[in-house]
């Protein structure tokens, strides 16, 4: 598909009114949107931070006490894979979290980290979309399982693990790097644009563009596995490895559309109202 712009707020996705009844639009996120740029990281990236509007604030896991094994920072994502390579920033910076493996006489030392953003209002309902812009750099092979870099929305994820040439989409568990299936979307240090779309109780559509191709937009229309609600997402880094080259960075977190039109969509009226608007 070509030509086509992936951050469009014009764009419509209609599903019956019987399909959405399980998810009232009442407990649908709210609209939501932050960057790495807002003035809540002036001071860098810490728990407790809640920049932008309608998320709720970070939280971090980290898989290792020492610091130097994992962690989260504020930075240019121009600094991985290739360097200098294409970037994600807003003003010079992104969220960055890396993760390392070192081995010794006291075994392996493991590093990874999550950061975790809560949505407000509800989960992810049918027909809004999350927006993000991600980039990773190089991802080593770990201690006996691959690195993997990526995000989560608990029954849904999107990653790239040591090893392959092409990004994945799991099951929502970061600790999975098999995955459901390859996307076909070659391995890139410049970023990506995302857009995930729920269509239904369990099924979704993946936007995705390479930022050093504008000419191409990825589309995955899948099934996500039954289980509990979008209503979160959670950024990973599962040892990567060390050094600028191997840092994973995301920006530009955004809910679309506010609840009030995830209604509209659930009674069957947005097309009524959008060609009256038109008129």
């Amino acid at each position: 598909m070509r030509g086509k712009q992936l951050f469009s707020f014009s764009k419509l996705v209609l599903i019956t009114a019987t399909t959405l009844l399980p998810l009232s639009a009442s407990f649908a996120a709210n609209l939501a949107s932050d960057s790495a740029d807002d003035s809540a990281y002036n001071d860098g990236w810490q728990a407790g931070d809640n920049g932008g509007t309608g998320f709720g604030p970070w939280t971090f896991f980290f898989l290792h006490p020492d610091l130097d094994r994992n962690g989260v920072f504020m930075g240019s994502s121009a600094n991985n894979g290739e360097a200098p390579s294409g970037n994600i920033d807003t003003s010079g910076r992104s969220w960055g979290l890396y993760a390392n493996f070192t081995t010794g006489p006291g075994g392996p030392q493991i590093g990874g980290v999550s950061a975790v953003r809560p949505f407000t209002g509800g989960e992810l309902g049918i027909g809004q979309t999350l927006r993000l812009a991600m980039d990773n750099g190089w991802v080593e092979q770990g201690f006996r399982v691959p690195g993997a870099v990526g995000f989560s929305l608990n029954r849904f994820s999107f990653f790239f693990r040591a090893g392959d040439t092409e990004y994945r989409v799991g099951n929502g568990n970061p600790a999975d790097t098999l995955g459901l299936y390859g996307t076909g979307i070659p391995f890139t240090d410049d970023g990506l644009f995302i857009e995930f779309t729920r269509t239904g109780q369990d099924t979704f559509t993946l936007e995705v563009k390479r930022q050093e191709d504008d000419s191409e937009i990825y589309v995955i229309n899948g099934t996500m596995p039954p289980g509990g609600p979008l209503d979160s997402i959670t950024l990973y880094n599962r040892f990567a490895g060390p050094d600028s080259p191997r840092d994973l960075f995301f920006n530009r977190l955004e809910i679309i559309p506010e609840p009030g039109t995830t209604a509209l969509v659930v009674l069957g009226l947005l097309p009524a109202l959008f060609l009256r608007r038109k008129r």
